[in-house]
């Protein structure tokens, strides 16, 4: 293997490699891969060349403020384009797909250590621990760590999420949106707050009990757009790669969970559900696809009052009229009228019952009323 290759590995079996060719990046699997980096890349002798990073590749690369401390630690001695990238944290990216070699995390921390500690700088403290072990995207400050969960008894694969001072209170915005999510009957991650507000940590739903790794491709991916262009494309074309990719015996639920999602979207006014917040999740066989757990809704017109749905429907960005999502239900998710109305009802009552966790909230802990007040009036339950 030539010095600047890239091994690529799935689920610790290497399958070929990453380099750049005359400007191109070149991945070629090697002769006896026996499992695809993506369901958007088959195996096959010919290469597939790219002029940028293949859309599988940069799915996890760290954007934001953890690239930059990355890139500041380390720009003075290697070359920090994606491929340079790629080659520090590769070994820890999240999910099947890593590279170089497969690293193995120390896992010296507890889960109640994270909730209960009241250090403002904690945060600060496990992104200079953990900023080249966290190979995971996105724009927010997050890190990727192994914890000890009590109850299970196990260690567990968490991302913790904090946020800079533009956004205030972003992991209670998180927390009680994903309440409501979670309310609506969609399946999301396990997920928790910690005691001082400061951090939102999710589990991780692309790991096994075998601590092996589920696929899990993005829309970025699924629909060959690098992750700059996460805000273009629509809710129809997710719902033709819902149809073109998950298991027949999967799709009608993936579809209407899609659906309700947006639905949700709608009544959260969260702007920012772009592609690489919805994914499919698939086993080695491809059998059992089906649409991932919600994940990363936050209501944004809290920050941005005229902020906008972060997709299109019907060629157009804006909170549509409920004309609009019948059609969207019926012509692209195949949803009957009693589906369509079974899924409002679930949405409406899902916003009922964050809204009183809020106010329990706000009762019990006599701080963030002002913040938490204005989140809850910024809700909605109807459609116009």
């Amino acid at each position: 293997m030539k010095e600047n290759n890239l091994k690529v590995f799935i689920n610790k079996i290497n399958q070929g490699e990453l380099f750049y060719e005359n400007d191109l990046l070149v991945f070629n699997y090697s002769q006896d891969a026996k499992d695809i980096v993506s369901l958007t890349m088959p195996i096959r002798s010919n290469s597939w060349i790219n002029k940028k990073l293949h859309p599988i590749f940069q799915m996890n690369l760290p954007e934001g403020s953890l690239k930059d401390a990355i890139k500041t630690h380390f720009s003075k001695i290697k070359k920090m384009d994606d491929l340079g990238l790629l080659k520090l944290v590769g070994p820890h990216m999240l999910g099947r797909v890593k590279f170089n070699e497969v690293a193995h995390n120390k896992k010296d921390l507890k889960l109640e250590d994270i909730l209960e500690n009241n250090s403002l700088g904690l945060f600060q403290e496990l992104l200079d621990k953990f900023a080249i072990s966290s190979g995971v995207s996105g724009v927010q400050p997050k890190i990727l760590l192994s914890a000890h969960n009590k109850n299970t008894m196990k260690f567990e694969h968490y991302i913790v999420k904090s946020w800079t001072s533009e956004f205030d209170n972003l992991a209670l915005n998180e927390y009680f949106c994903m309440k409501a999510i979670k309310y609506s009957k969609l399946t999301t991650p396990e997920f928790y707050i910690s005691d001082n507000n400061t951090m939102f940590i999710m589990k991780r739903f692309d790991v096994k009990e075998d601590n092996t790794y589920f696929g899990f491709e993005d829309m970025c991916v699924l629909t060959g757009r690098n992750t700059e262009d996460k805000y273009e494309g629509s809710c129809e074309e997710i719902t033709r790669v819902i149809k073109d990719n998950i298991a027949t015996h999967n799709r009608k639920q993936s579809l209407k969970d899609f659906f309700k999602a947006t639905i949700m979207n709608h009544f959260l006014r969260n702007g920012d559900g772009h592609l690489k917040n919805y994914g499919i999740l698939y086993d080695k066989d491809f059998q059992d696809a089906s649409l991932a757990p919600i994940y990363d809704v936050i209501t944004t017109t809290i920050y941005f009052k005229k902020d906008i749905p972060a997709l299109k429907i019907s060629d157009v960005k804006l909170w549509w009229k409920e004309k609009t999502y019948k059609n969207f239900a019926k012509q692209s998710c195949a949803l009957t009228n009693k589906e369509y109305k079974e899924i409002i009802k679930d949405c409406k009552n899902a916003i009922t019952k964050a809204k009183i966790d809020i106010d329990i909230y706000i009762k019990d802990k006599n701080k963030d009323q002002e913040f938490l007040n204005k989140l809850k009036n910024t809700w909605i339950d109807q459609l116009n």
